[in-house]
């Protein structure tokens, strides 16, 4: 198997592998995201920590400063982002938070002094007009929908478009399996905690779909890592903008959420926008990291 191919392949695993985490969220909405969170890093230790001892990845630390930010922010990040889709659903809340290169885009230019080309601002200021649209247009009719459930969804997009700015940060220092390392140890302990303390009736059911989302964002991220490996960063993130396509359809067609025109609308320009910045990226010949996704 040639290394294009290789790298289509994890790619689109990784692609996959995240629109059923969001899947596996949205059918126990009655679990705290904080268990949910709790859960995942724990898997994610658990594993990475497992492939290390036998010595199958390397795991060193050098940055560690910066590790230990990127482990908070990225573990409040997947927190919002689940708490995103209790309250929003998996379509509306993935379109929200699968902004977050517009704004990694625009924290780069602040905190990594980073130069950003002119028609970059054309999407940015499109995916910004899809977000009012998303959030003005309500299958009730009403005018404004705009509440504390998408100021956390926005939030989610920010934070983890912070996280990913402290990713490209790390990427000059550490590689990707203490990156992740990281998120779960902080996470761990971040959630350790807030997760018994929020404990609700849960049953087998309940734990069997959080162990299974654990394992699956887990296999996610590494195959997406494993992906960065064949082909470039721009190519990689093409197939990311997939995620909230596929969840927008998971959403109408499992969940059967109701979107109105108005936020259908604002969800595709938002999705459109962020491949379209991805393509000038690639366009302009910058090999950056700054849209890889932090799950």
């Amino acid at each position: 198997m040639s290394p294009n191919i290789k790298g289509i392949v994890f790619s689109l695993s990784s692609v996959f592998m995240f629109a059923l985490m969001a899947i596996l969220v949205r059918m126990i909405p009655h679990v705290p995201p904080y268990q949910s969170s709790f859960v995942r890093f724990t898997i994610g230790l658990a594993i990475i920590g497992i492939l290390a001892m036998f010595k199958l990845i390397p795991l060193k630390f050098r940055d560690r400063k910066n590790l230990f930010l990127r482990g908070l922010i990225g573990g409040i990040a997947v927190y919002l982002f689940y708490l995103s889709i209790v309250r929003l659903g998996i379509g509306k809340g993935s379109a929200y938070v699968y902004s977050y290169p517009v704004f990694a885009t625009l924290l780069s230019m602040v905190m990594l002094k980073e130069k950003v080309e002119g028609i970059k601002f054309i999407p940015i200021i499109c995916s910004i007009g899809g977000l009012v649209l998303l959030s003005t247009g309500h299958v009730n009719g009403s005018a404004i929908s705009f509440g504390w459930n998408e100021i956390i969804a926005i939030s989610a997009s920010i934070t983890t478009a912070l996280a990913v700015v402290y990713v490209k940060k790390l990427h000059n220092s550490d590689n990707s399996y203490a990156i992740f390392f990281a998120q779960s140890i902080i996470g761990f302990w971040l959630f350790l905690i807030p997760s018994g303390l929020t404990q609700g009736q849960g049953n087998s059911f309940d734990l069997t779909i959080l162990i299974i989302l654990a394992f699956v964002a887990t296999i996610g991220q590494l195959f997406m890592t494993e992906g960065y490996r064949y082909v470039n960063v721009a190519t990689g993130s093409l197939f990311q903008s997939m995620v909230p396509v596929l969840n927008l359809l998971a959403g109408y067609y499992i969940f059967h959420e109701e979107f109105s025109s108005t936020e259908t609308l604002g969800a595709f320009i938002i999705i459109i926008s962020c491949i379209s910045l991805v393509f000038i990226n690639y366009h302009k010949g910058r090999r950056s990291r700054i849209f890889k996704l932090v799950e």
